[in-house]
């Protein structure tokens, strides 16, 4: 999704190690003809990759789990809510039980799917944890399993700890998809998803098959196919049209698609976001006004230019531009003077320290660089440190004080929540305000969107001043499809629309 989707560095661009580069993972299998037979081709990660929707955090994961699952609710491109096999939710009064009304439909097996089915999930989620734990543990832990019920087959009643009208959120993160009731075995998975599963070799390829009786409609092709393929060999399959959709290309992959005859390229905006993370914790960055002179020490507009070839927009730390709940404030600027008057007021001198980055995606390094270079015009000495990029997101949540790291889209409070209250657990900043956790709690408890609004602004407000996150860049979300195909998805990764191709029909 955990206060957030799937743990960022796997969830948002860290996608693991990949299959052998130029060699496309299709098999034989399945019951499609060629013309109504649609493969898609997503970065993979060999043995590590899987299909359980409690445990499995991948972007090629998610594209097989919504296939074959729904969740009761997921967000849309502004991530906010929207009802699936929810038809409503609404909460109590006071905010501490949701009623929530469940779509008339059925499991891939002709089971009728029940209040029971979303209790199954909740329990399962919220019990013990297996080796790997629970993706939205975490982003569900303010369920009161004890007062949960099902009022009859078709509604259930969720119990708060504590009051929260942000509560269909928790329920739209990633690991939140519903599971049969008593699934425990997820080699041949059930689910109520546009596609019936067939068969899956992990590291090389997953088939399903339409669902004719899907709630939404069934899908437009008859079998699907989604593949693992390295970043040079989507590139060169889309164009071959040996698959008909490649996810997640480079901006130089891009390019090199941008106007060729039989292939479309969509490209995202408001996708992915870059930032530098001060460790707030400890020396310097313990020090707001230091961290207020590193927010006017970053030349966005060169490093979007340079690092990010381009393809995006500049940021200013403040996360989540265009989604519900952003706030919209002054742009920071690269300001080597007034740099300078706020280390003298922070009482600073011969400012130096190192910056923890590692190859783990396009521009990492050459960010890191080219900002050393901007605080070097400041009088500041930055020393750029490569990690490994094997366990880089993990070695940087402690090492160092100084890190990078990139997100891609969630819904606001889960970016407040999974990393900006004291006991986040992507606290990658180490901020810890009582002030700021105290905001949050009133705004979950608030029961008026425009009430929430104000008290987000105010959060948001405290981290343009002073937080610990430096966002320079928004990036694109790059896809190729194939013309043989129309109504492919196009929308930023996390979101509802991304990934999906029951919509997807032949010309």
């Amino acid at each position: 999704m955990r206060g957030m989707p799937p743990e960022w560095n796997r969830r948002t661009f860290l996608l693991g190690s990949a299959v052998a580069a130029g060699a496309l993972a299709v098999g034989c299998g399945g019951s499609g003809s060629a013309a109504d037979m649609f493969t898609a081709a997503f970065q993979g990660s060999g043995a590590g990759e899987g299909i359980d929707p409690g445990v499995n955090t991948l972007f090629i994961d998610e594209a097989r789990m919504k296939a074959v699952y729904d969740g009761l609710f997921e967000v849309d491109s502004a991530m906010t809510p929207i009802p699936r096999l929810a038809e409503s939710g609404e909460p109590s009064t006071d905010g501490t039980r949701w009623r929530i009304a469940l779509r008339d439909t059925q499991w891939h097996d002709g089971k009728k799917f029940t209040a029971h089915d979303v209790l199954y999930t909740l329990s399962r989620v919220l019990g013990p944890a297996p080796q790997r734990p629970f993706i939205a543990a975490s982003s569900l832990d303010g369920v009161d399993l004890s007062g949960c019920r099902a009022v009859d087959d078709r509604t259930v009643e969720i119990a708060l700890k504590e009051p929260s009208f942000e509560f269909l959120i928790a329920l739209s993160v990633y690991g939140t998809k519903i599971v049969q009731d008593g699934a425990t075995d997820f080699r041949r998975p059930v689910g109520t998803g546009p596609f019936v599963f067939e068969s899956f070799d992990p590291g090389r390829q997953f088939i399903a098959t339409r669902n004719e009786r899907y709630w939404a409609g069934a899908p437009g092709i008859g079998e699907l196919r989604i593949v693992s393929a390295e970043a040079d060999a989507r590139v060169n399959a889309v164009q071959s049209g040996e698959i008909d959709y490649a996810d997640n290309l480079t901006p130089s992959a891009a390019r090199t698609l941008e106007g060729r005859s039989g292939t479309t390229l969509v490209s995202t905006p408001g996708s992915g976001i870059y930032f530098f993370a001060m460790k707030t914790d400890r020396p310097p960055f313990d020090n707001p006004d230091v961290r207020r002179a590193m927010m006017r020490m970053a030349d966005r507009s060169e490093l979007l230019k340079v690092a990010l070839e381009g393809q995006g927009e500049i940021a200013n730390d403040v996360f989540g531009k265009g989604y519900q709940y952003y706030a919209d404030l002054p742009q920071h600027d690269y300001d080597p003077d007034e740099v300078g008057r706020l280390l003298r007021r922070a009482g600073v001198r011969d400012l130096s320290f190192d910056l923890f980055t590692a190859p783990v995606a396009y521009g990492f390094v050459e960010a890191a660089r080219l900002f050393a270079d901007h605080a070097a015009t400041c009088g500041v000495r930055v020393n750029v440190v490569l990690g490994s990029k094997d366990t880089y997101y993990t070695d940087a949540l402690e090492t160092g004080h100084l890190t990078m790291g990139q997100s891609g889209p969630l819904p606001i409070p889960n970016h407040f929540a999974s990393r900006l209250l004291s006991h986040s657990p992507q606290n990658r900043t180490k901020w810890s305000d009582p002030e700021f956790d105290r905001l949050y709690a009133r705004a979950r408890g608030t029961r008026s969107p425009e009430g929430r609004t104000a008290l987000y602004r105010t959060m948001h407000e405290i981290q343009h001043d002073r937080g610990g996150f430096i966002f320079f860049g928004t990036t694109n979300w790059n896809s190729a499809c194939g013309d043989r195909f129309v109504e492919l998805p196009a929308a930023v990764p996390n979101s509802h629309e991304w990934a999906r191709f029951d919509q997807v029909r032949a010309r």
